[in-house]
């Protein structure tokens, strides 16, 4: 049954580490390289502004690729804090983000100071502020243009982050959902610009489903999760059909509403198998592989894409072209995988846990110290004498 009696509200904080799901790896890869696809197929690289007119019927859509990012992400994220301290999820997140980044920020940013990239030369300061990740909240211009997706998952995880500080259960998953829906309408009617921006309304919705649909998986499907996974489904259609998507354009309004519905919908239903374990067979190890080029295809194939096609399709032809760029970045993605990912993230997180421990130890025998001090055998020294006045005064 859809609705199942579930005591999950009984659930314990600490669960124990679920098996990988490798059906999500194959997902994320779907999700970047329908982004790819998406920007490779309206990239003015080609010299005219519709180089694959069939084509691009498909691969137009592929913009919505970034909402399956956003549901995963709500899934994965909540499975992730689930039993970990604040400080443990973080430093996950930023041994995970962190590496490949730091790569695209400074190859992207010598391609652009060298001159290859003309669209933006940035300043100094620009770089560095992007080589923080908070260049969007700082209103400080984006580098590559993917990059404003990475501030929506980072609001996100400082949610998860604050909540994974006061334990995470299955009843206070409930309560952090309502409050979270309700915080958004508020925040619409009262056009609180400071709570949209904690709040994410663009990717909010897909992150509201995606940690619903993770109490399904964990704890079987009951009324309240599967409420919050249609809020989530209506809430990212009222935002999707309210951005007057190009779809609307190409093929009219009524054929572009039920093109992009069905699509957003697709998105859930996908996830809703996941989490009711019905894909649960597309389990091969290579999977994983594919699933850890995602991260660095999506930060790396815009720029690095658009000058290739600048340069081959001329020679080439654009179908030639764009089968050999598309090999290229994800020979780039797999490369940036390989030298930077898996050297630097074990290092990162190794070096956070040590500081994190010492961040602890530190806590702790501040507290005995204090308690120390605060009882009867506490240093019973006599207080110093005032000090005298300054010399000279």
């Amino acid at each position: 049954m859809l609705f199942t009696a579930q005591r999950g509200s009984d659930a314990p904080a600490k669960l124990p580490e679920p098996p990988r799901l490798r059906v999500l790896d194959l997902l994320r890869f779907c999700a970047a390289l329908g982004v790819v696809l998406f920007h490779f197929g309206e990239t003015r690289a080609w010299g005219t502004s519709n180089a694959f007119p069939a084509l691009s019927a498909v691969t137009m859509f592929g913009v919505y690729g970034v909402r399956l990012f956003f549901v995963i992400s709500g899934f994965v994220i909540l499975m992730s804090a689930w039993g970990r301290s604040s400080g443990e999820f973080a430093v996950s997140r930023i041994a995970r983000l962190y590496p490949a980044y730091w790569a695209s920020v400074l190859i992207l940013g010598a391609l652009a100071v060298g001159g290859l990239i003309t669209d933006h030369r940035p300043t100094f300061s620009q770089l560095l502020a992007n080589m923080t990740m908070l260049q969007h909240g700082l209103r400080i211009r984006d580098l590559e243009i993917v990059y404003w997706t990475l501030w929506q998952e980072l609001v996100f995880y400082a949610l998860v982050a604050c909540f994974a500080a006061i334990g995470i259960t299955y009843r206070r998953c409930l309560a952090f959902l309502g409050g979270w829906v309700f915080l958004l309408v508020v925040a619409e009617r009262v056009n609180a610009d400071l709570l949209q921006a904690v709040l994410v309304p663009f990717a909010a919705p897909y992150f509201i489903a995606g940690m619903a649909l993770y109490l399904v998986h964990r704890f079987g499907g009951s009324f309240f999760p599967w409420l919050f996974v249609g809020v989530g489904w209506v809430l990212a259609l009222v935002n999707v059909l309210g951005e007057k998507p190009a779809a609307f354009t190409r093929f009219g309004p009524a054929v572009g509403s039920a093109l992009v519905v069905g699509v957003i919908s697709l998105i859930f239903l996908v996830m809703i198998l996941v989490a009711r374990g019905s894909l649960d067979r597309l389990d091969w190890r290579w999977l994983t592989t594919l699933g850890a080029l995602t991260y660095p295809l999506y930060l790396f194939h815009h720029h690095v894409g658009f000058l290739l096609i600048q340069a081959l399709h001329p020679v080439l032809g654009n179908r030639l072209t764009l089968s050999l760029v598309v090999v290229a970045v994800l020979a780039v993605a797999y490369g940036i995988h390989r030298l930077v990912e898996r050297p630097l993230q074990p290092r990162l997180k190794a070096a956070l846990t040590r500081s994190l421990a010492m961040v602890d130890r530190v806590g702790v025998a501040g507290v005995v110290e204090v308690v120390t001090s605060s009882s009867g055998e506490a240093d019973r020294s006599p207080l110093p004498a005032a000090p005298g006045p300054a010399a000279g005064s």
